[in-house]
């Protein structure tokens, strides 16, 4: 029996459809479609179980980052790659793998690479935290998907942008550098002291000996 759900917010909405295997069940036990509509850009984004469960691991992780501050190159671990960019905007680089339906329908954006490999769709942060949202209802939905736990892992320390921008950290070690190699180039000019023979110094002049000078004698008085 086919099932659908749907989840709208202002900024998006999210569709899941699927089967399940017991008639009258209101859980799904086949994913077969999972439609991203993001309103307000005209686009709809489609995949199966894979491109959910991708979602689930990515989106919300990017928000974690988002509300903790921490600022994130990329995230290598997840199929999806969230990249974050200035003036509030972040940008979903999804592979076209995990996409279904035609590929003219899912190229129609305006932003994409070269080589296709991935679709690029920018969204703004409210746009974002809306499909956090819908992706929170569709995990507390105990009546859809049961089973499907957004999975979370601690950042590794590579995906995580330094605080300070790498041009500033080697500043002061280009600086050092520099000075060194001015007073190398300085010192390189200056003459080469000459090594001059130590001076005697003249020695104070020793006191003369005295010679002690003999007692005098008293002449012998002759006896009478």
């Amino acid at each position: 029996m086919l099932l659908q759900r749907q989840y709208s917010l202002p900024n998006c909405t999210l569709r899941i459809e699927g089967l399940s295997g017991q008639a009258g069940a209101e859980q799904l036990d086949i994913v077969t479609l999972c439609e991203w509509e993001i309103i307000g850009q005209n686009q709809r984004v489609k995949g199966g179980k894979e491109f959910l469960v991708a979602l689930l691991n990515s989106v919300p992780a990017a928000a974690q980052t988002w509300l903790s501050g921490v600022k994130l190159r990329r995230s290598p671990q997840y199929p999806i790659q969230v990249e974050i960019q200035a003036s509030n905007q972040v940008v979903l680089h999804i592979p076209r793998q995990l996409l279904q339906g035609s590929p003219t329908e899912n190229a129609d954006t305006p932003a994409q690479n070269g080589a296709g490999e991935t679709l690029e769709v920018q969204l703004t942060w409210l746009q974002l935290a809306d499909l956090v949202e819908a992706l929170d209802q569709l995990c507390s939905d105990s009546q859809t998907l049961p089973t499907l736990i957004p999975t979370f892992h601690s950042l590794p320390r590579r995906a995580i942008a330094p605080a300070v921008p790498l041009r500033k950290q080697l500043m002061p070690l280009g600086i050092g550098a520099a000075s060194l190699a001015v007073m190398a180039a300085i010192f390189f000019h200056l003459p080469v002291p000459e090594r001059r023979p130590p001076r005697e110094e003249a020695l104070p002049p020793t006191p003369e000996a005295v010679t002690p000078s003999p007692a005098p004698t008293t002449p012998e008085t002759p006896s009478p």
